[in-house]
Protein backbone atom coordinates (compact mmCIF):
# COMPACT_ATOMS: atom_id res chain seq x y z
CA UNK A 1 0.00 0.00 0.00
CA UNK A 2 1.11 3.36 -1.12
CA UNK A 3 2.49 5.77 1.93
CA UNK A 4 1.58 9.13 0.91
CA UNK A 5 4.25 11.69 1.12
CA UNK A 6 1.64 14.44 0.84
CA UNK A 7 -0.10 16.27 3.96
CA UNK A 8 -3.53 15.82 3.24
CA UNK A 9 -5.42 12.78 2.12
CA UNK A 10 -8.83 12.89 0.86
CA UNK A 11 -11.54 10.42 -0.01
CA UNK A 12 -14.14 11.47 -3.37
CA UNK A 13 -17.30 9.82 -3.74
CA UNK A 14 -19.77 9.72 -6.15
CA UNK A 15 -22.90 9.81 -4.91
CA UNK A 16 -24.38 12.45 -6.96
CA UNK A 17 -25.20 15.95 -6.64
CA UNK A 18 -28.25 18.19 -6.90
CA UNK A 19 -26.65 21.45 -7.45
CA UNK A 20 -25.30 21.22 -11.19
CA UNK A 21 -22.71 24.14 -10.72
CA UNK A 22 -21.95 25.57 -14.44
CA UNK A 23 -17.80 25.05 -13.23
CA UNK A 24 -18.35 21.57 -11.88
CA UNK A 25 -14.86 20.43 -12.87
CA UNK A 26 -16.72 16.68 -12.38
CA UNK A 27 -18.47 17.05 -15.36
CA UNK A 28 -16.59 15.05 -18.15
CA UNK A 29 -14.40 13.48 -16.02
CA UNK A 30 -13.45 9.97 -16.59
CA UNK A 31 -15.15 8.61 -13.53
CA UNK A 32 -18.39 10.76 -13.97
CA UNK A 33 -20.18 7.90 -14.39
CA UNK A 34 -18.39 4.98 -12.13
CA UNK A 35 -20.49 3.99 -9.18
CA UNK A 36 -18.62 0.82 -8.06
CA UNK A 37 -19.04 -0.35 -4.18
CA UNK A 38 -16.35 0.96 -1.93
CA UNK A 39 -13.56 -1.95 -1.46
CA UNK A 40 -13.39 -1.36 1.82
CA UNK A 41 -10.39 -3.75 2.89
CA UNK A 42 -8.40 -1.11 0.63
CA UNK A 43 -9.95 1.85 1.61
CA UNK A 44 -9.55 0.87 5.28
CA UNK A 45 -5.37 -0.30 4.33
CA UNK A 46 -5.10 3.49 2.75
CA UNK A 47 -6.58 5.20 5.67
CA UNK A 48 -4.54 2.94 8.13
CA UNK A 49 -1.27 3.64 6.02
CA UNK A 50 -1.78 7.20 6.67
CA UNK A 51 -2.95 7.10 9.95
CA UNK A 52 -0.14 9.42 11.26
CA UNK A 53 -1.61 12.40 9.20
CA UNK A 54 -4.61 12.65 12.00
CA UNK A 55 -6.97 13.65 9.37
CA UNK A 56 -8.90 12.92 6.21
CA UNK A 57 -11.12 15.03 3.78
CA UNK A 58 -14.38 13.38 2.02
CA UNK A 59 -15.52 15.37 -0.95
CA UNK A 60 -17.12 14.87 -4.35
CA UNK A 61 -17.45 13.49 -7.31
CA UNK A 62 -21.04 15.26 -7.23
CA UNK A 63 -21.34 15.85 -3.21
CA UNK A 64 -21.05 13.69 -0.93
CA UNK A 65 -23.34 14.48 1.35
CA UNK A 66 -26.27 14.10 -1.32
CA UNK A 67 -28.77 11.48 -0.75
CA UNK A 68 -27.23 10.82 2.77
CA UNK A 69 -30.32 8.81 3.92
CA UNK A 70 -29.45 6.35 0.83
CA UNK A 71 -25.84 6.50 1.70
CA UNK A 72 -25.63 6.11 5.46
CA UNK A 73 -24.65 2.98 5.66
CA UNK A 74 -21.40 4.20 3.50
CA UNK A 75 -21.08 7.11 6.73
CA UNK A 76 -21.31 5.00 9.14
CA UNK A 77 -18.83 2.27 8.49
CA UNK A 78 -16.19 5.11 7.42
CA UNK A 79 -17.39 6.94 10.38
CA UNK A 80 -16.77 3.58 12.44
CA UNK A 81 -13.19 2.75 10.79
CA UNK A 82 -11.66 6.74 11.34
CA UNK A 83 -13.17 6.86 14.71
CA UNK A 84 -10.88 3.87 15.18
CA UNK A 85 -7.96 5.00 13.77
CA UNK A 86 -8.84 8.30 15.85
CA UNK A 87 -9.08 10.02 12.91
CA UNK A 88 -10.62 13.68 12.16
CA UNK A 89 -12.61 14.33 9.36
CA UNK A 90 -13.16 17.35 7.41
CA UNK A 91 -16.85 17.18 5.05
CA UNK A 92 -16.76 18.99 1.79
CA UNK A 93 -20.03 19.92 0.64
CA UNK A 94 -22.88 22.22 -0.73
CA UNK A 95 -25.84 20.32 0.45
CA UNK A 96 -27.67 22.23 3.13
CA UNK A 97 -27.77 18.95 5.92
CA UNK A 98 -28.86 19.91 9.05
CA UNK A 99 -28.45 16.55 11.25
CA UNK A 100 -26.92 17.43 14.50
CA UNK A 101 -25.69 13.57 15.63
CA UNK A 102 -23.68 13.87 12.12
CA UNK A 103 -22.31 16.80 12.80
CA UNK A 104 -20.97 16.33 16.24
CA UNK A 105 -18.86 13.31 14.57
CA UNK A 106 -17.02 15.30 12.04
CA UNK A 107 -14.13 17.78 12.32
CA UNK A 108 -15.17 20.30 10.48
CA UNK A 109 -17.65 21.75 7.25
CA UNK A 110 -15.55 22.51 4.15
CA UNK A 111 -18.94 24.39 2.29
CA UNK A 112 -19.04 25.97 -0.81
CA UNK A 113 -20.68 28.99 -0.75
CA UNK A 114 -21.45 31.10 -4.59
CA UNK A 115 -23.15 34.48 -2.13
CA UNK A 116 -23.03 34.29 1.22
CA UNK A 117 -27.10 35.36 1.27
CA UNK A 118 -27.90 32.56 -0.43
CA UNK A 119 -26.49 30.64 2.53
CA UNK A 120 -26.47 32.74 5.61
CA UNK A 121 -29.32 31.00 7.69
CA UNK A 122 -28.24 27.09 6.94
CA UNK A 123 -24.20 28.46 7.74
CA UNK A 124 -25.54 30.00 11.14
CA UNK A 125 -26.76 26.56 11.64
CA UNK A 126 -23.62 24.90 10.98
CA UNK A 127 -21.14 27.27 13.08
CA UNK A 128 -23.34 26.06 16.15
CA UNK A 129 -22.68 22.38 15.75
CA UNK A 130 -19.65 22.08 14.48
CA UNK A 131 -15.95 24.13 12.95
CA UNK A 132 -17.07 25.54 8.71
CA UNK A 133 -14.40 26.73 5.96
CA UNK A 134 -16.51 28.78 3.54
CA UNK A 135 -15.02 27.96 0.79
CA UNK A 136 -15.78 30.82 -2.49
CA UNK A 137 -14.93 29.75 -6.25
CA UNK A 138 -14.43 33.22 -7.76
CA UNK A 139 -15.79 33.75 -11.22
CA UNK A 140 -16.16 36.74 -13.35
CA UNK A 141 -19.21 37.82 -10.84
CA UNK A 142 -17.43 37.65 -7.69
CA UNK A 143 -17.41 41.55 -6.26
CA UNK A 144 -15.55 43.05 -3.62
CA UNK A 145 -19.06 43.27 -1.65
CA UNK A 146 -19.44 40.03 -1.53
CA UNK A 147 -15.81 39.11 -0.46
CA UNK A 148 -16.87 41.90 2.14
CA UNK A 149 -19.39 39.78 3.14
CA UNK A 150 -17.51 36.90 3.55
CA UNK A 151 -15.55 38.54 5.60
CA UNK A 152 -17.95 40.34 8.27
CA UNK A 153 -19.23 36.78 8.55
CA UNK A 154 -15.99 35.43 9.01
CA UNK A 155 -14.87 37.91 12.17
CA UNK A 156 -18.48 37.31 13.53
CA UNK A 157 -18.40 34.03 13.59
CA UNK A 158 -14.66 33.26 14.18
CA UNK A 159 -14.77 30.92 11.45
CA UNK A 160 -12.93 30.24 7.70
CA UNK A 161 -13.13 31.99 4.80
CA UNK A 162 -11.06 30.80 1.61
CA UNK A 163 -11.36 31.76 -2.20
CA UNK A 164 -10.41 29.11 -4.49
CA UNK A 165 -9.17 29.78 -8.53
CA UNK A 166 -11.79 28.61 -11.28
CA UNK A 167 -10.82 25.76 -13.73
CA UNK A 168 -11.47 25.79 -16.99
CA UNK A 169 -13.51 29.03 -17.77
CA UNK A 170 -12.30 32.42 -17.77
CA UNK A 171 -12.80 34.59 -14.71
CA UNK A 172 -11.87 38.23 -15.80
CA UNK A 173 -8.89 38.65 -13.45
CA UNK A 174 -11.11 38.24 -10.46
CA UNK A 175 -9.36 35.63 -8.56
CA UNK A 176 -5.95 37.40 -9.23
CA UNK A 177 -7.35 40.92 -8.44
CA UNK A 178 -9.28 39.99 -5.32
CA UNK A 179 -5.78 38.10 -3.81
CA UNK A 180 -4.15 41.47 -4.33
CA UNK A 181 -6.52 43.55 -3.01
CA UNK A 182 -7.06 41.13 0.27
CA UNK A 183 -3.81 39.50 0.41
CA UNK A 184 -4.49 38.02 4.18
CA UNK A 185 -7.47 36.06 2.70
CA UNK A 186 -6.49 32.03 2.70
CA UNK A 187 -6.48 31.48 -0.74
CA UNK A 188 -5.94 28.12 -3.66
CA UNK A 189 -4.61 28.31 -6.63
CA UNK A 190 -5.66 25.65 -9.54
CA UNK A 191 -3.66 22.35 -8.60
CA UNK A 192 -3.88 19.15 -6.65
CA UNK A 193 -2.58 19.33 -2.44
CA UNK A 194 -4.15 15.50 -1.82
CA UNK A 195 -3.33 11.91 -2.21
CA UNK A 196 -6.94 11.25 -3.37
CA UNK A 197 -9.12 7.53 -2.96
CA UNK A 198 -11.09 7.58 -5.95
CA UNK A 199 -14.37 5.78 -6.48
CA UNK A 200 -13.06 3.19 -8.53
CA UNK A 201 -10.82 2.33 -5.89
CA UNK A 202 -7.91 3.67 -6.87
CA UNK A 203 -5.18 6.59 -5.25
CA UNK A 204 -4.43 9.20 -7.69
CA UNK A 205 -2.36 12.58 -6.45
CA UNK A 206 -4.43 14.43 -8.77
CA UNK A 207 -7.82 14.55 -9.18
CA UNK A 208 -8.16 15.08 -12.93
CA UNK A 209 -5.13 12.98 -14.51
CA UNK A 210 -3.13 10.02 -13.61
CA UNK A 211 -3.20 6.82 -10.98
CA UNK A 212 -0.41 6.64 -8.70
CA UNK A 213 0.50 2.92 -8.82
Amino acid sequence: MLRTTSPNISVITNFGCRAKCWYCIWKGHHLENVSLETDWTKLTAFLVDNEEKGKVSVSGGGDCLYKYAKYKPWWDRFLEITRVLNMQVDVHTRERFENDKFWRNINRCVFSSDKLLDDIIYLTYLVKHTKIRITHLVTADTTDGMIEQYLTFQDKHNCQFTIKELIGFDDKGRYKEIREKYPDIFHLDEGDYNIYYMPDNNITDTFLEKDVK
